[in-house]
């Protein structure tokens, strides 16, 4: 927030904007990445309306001010894709440098200052800029100085620890299915534990975790993962007797043909 209040008048003369910049800049992390208010909580904290809120945003946007950041940082927290906000980033290198600090502090161990009047020039008026909370943002400052991938898996970890065996979720990359659920569901489908290969593990998380609409529990996506595990075993078995049918060496067409 100290930048966007250091941004000289010049460079965002629109006071609606500027206030939007001000309470964006509260949920971003020290790095200014990772931004991602809804328009409505920006509407509560600035008092405009949520139509302004958004023609500003796009205002700021247009001005180099801030720019759309990784958008899998809201996929984290919130699972339905139509009710996650715009993740921005806030171009810090556009702003103002923070002015200088004098270091305050006595000139000995006793605390006392040698000036008789008392007075201390030059001396730092107003609290550094406070760390962010959890209601201000989600995320640490750990993981803001951490690659977004490995923050991810870790949230990813952290909402498979969470979970509730009865809870609806949607998939994600780091998702494995529970060992009992599993097995119960392949004996229900007459199917070998080796049906569940590696590689087609991978393909049916790449299919769900691209629709963030689709949730179930988590007995629910082991009978998911058993189904997509019989179509692909059916679909095997028709690419092979299709070869087979028109295989160059096969004869058994020939039988019963009149010689």
């Amino acid at each position: 927030m100290s930048w966007a209040l250091s941004l000289p008048t010049q460079s965002l003369k629109d006071s609606s904007a500027r206030h939007v910049l001000l309470c964006l800049a509260n949920y971003a992390g020290s790095n200014g990445a990772g931004a991602f208010p809804s328009a409505s909580t920006l509407a509560q904290d600035t008092g405009l309306s949520e139509r302004t809120v958004r023609y500003k945003l796009d205002d700021l946007e247009k001005s180099g001010l801030i720019q759309k950041g990784n958008q899998a940082i809201a996929a984290v927290h919130i699972d339905r894709h139509d009710r996650r906000p715009v993740v921005y980033d806030l171009q810090l290198s556009r702003g103002a440098n923070p002015a200088p600090r004098t270091k305050r502090g006595a000139d000995d161990a006793t605390g006392c200052n040698s000036q008789q009047n008392g007075v201390q020039p030059g001396t730092e008026r107003g609290a550094a800029a406070a760390p962010n909370t959890s209601i201000n943002h989600q995320g640490t400052e750990q993981q803001q100085r951490q690659p977004i991938a490995d923050v991810i898996a870790e949230q990813d970890q952290a909402a498979v620890d969470a979970l509730d065996d009865r809870q609806r979720f949607s998939m994600f990359a780091a998702w494995e299915p529970n060992p009992k659920s599993l097995s119960d569901q392949l004996a229900i489908a007459r199917l070998p534990a080796e049906a569940i290969t590696e590689q087609l593990l991978e393909t049916f998380l790449g299919f769900y975790v691209a629709r963030p609409a689709s949730v179930q529990s988590a007995a629910g996506w082991c009978f998911e993962l058993v189904k997509w595990a019989k179509r692909d075993k059916t679909r095997n078995a028709g690419a092979a007797a299709q070869t087979d049918e028109f295989d160059d060496e096969n004869t058994e067409w020939m039988k019963g043909v009149s010689k």
